[in-house]
């Protein structure tokens, strides 16, 4: 690969999964709007929770991304309960909390190796900052000279301003940079849009039209095909 001078990484099912332990939020969800003052049925929650994600699942198809106070929002407007700001961060911090992000073995390595040689950022998609809360805990964040999150663009992969924006903010050409990532359609259609070179790592997904640049099986793979 010549004269790539930036690398741009996907996180979840990139560089790390991550999985929200669904059972305890919505626990200490329903206990924290409760004390709040909810005492209506649990069944209004559900039906108000269900609306909230039908908004999102919506605009995410056209490649909008809500953030997750807006969303949050919503549903505290739909249960008839006050809305401010201290609320919505508590509601977040409970979602962060219950939700594991763990690093796929060799990614720490990779990225110090790489980070010697190349400019980094990561392109994600996310409605939360848990993207950002995670790479600092792991103490990754160094890493990266941007962290990129649709969140705070209001638009998502795979419509490629969020490429372009990255491209940018580094102040380097599209064909000097490749994006790393797990999905056909996010990664590498949205990048490949936005001009970039595309590496995808195969896992379960089918093949579709949607051609790769390179192909690898696991992401430690990268730094021999570069």
């Amino acid at each position: 690969m010549q004269q790539i001078k930036a690398i741009t990484f996907d996180l979840d099912g990139t560089l790390a999964h991550g999985a929200l332990d669904s059972e305890s939020y919505e626990k200490a969800l329903i206990g924290y709007l409760k004390k709040i003052g909810y005492s209506g049925k649990r069944a209004k929650i559900n039906k108000a929770r269900h609306a909230m994600l039908e908004k999102m699942n919506k605009s995410q198809a056209r490649n909008i991304e809500l953030r997750f106070d807006l969303l949050y929002s919503i549903l505290l407007h739909d249960l008839g309960l006050e809305i401010t700001q201290e609320r919505l961060d508590h509601i977040e911090a409970l979602y962060n909390r219950f939700y594991r992000i763990e690093l796929f073995p060799g990614v720490r390595e990779m990225l110090e190796e790489l980070s010697k040689k190349y400019h980094l950022a990561i392109v994600a998609n996310a409605i939360t900052t848990i993207s950002k809360l995670a790479l600092e805990k792991l103490e990754l964040a160094k890493y990266f000279d941007y962290i990129i999150l649709s969140r705070d663009l209001g638009v998502r992969k795979p419509d490629p301003e969020i490429f372009i924006y990255a491209l940018r903010s580094m102040w380097i050409k599209a064909s000097e940079t490749v994006h790393v990532g797990d999905s056909l359609k996010d990664d590498v259609q949205g990048a490949k849009d936005a001009g970039m070179n595309t590496v995808w790592i195969k896992g379960d997904e089918e093949p579709t039209n949607i051609h790769p640049d390179y192909v690898i099986s696991k992401i430690t793979e990268l730094p021999s095909l570069l």
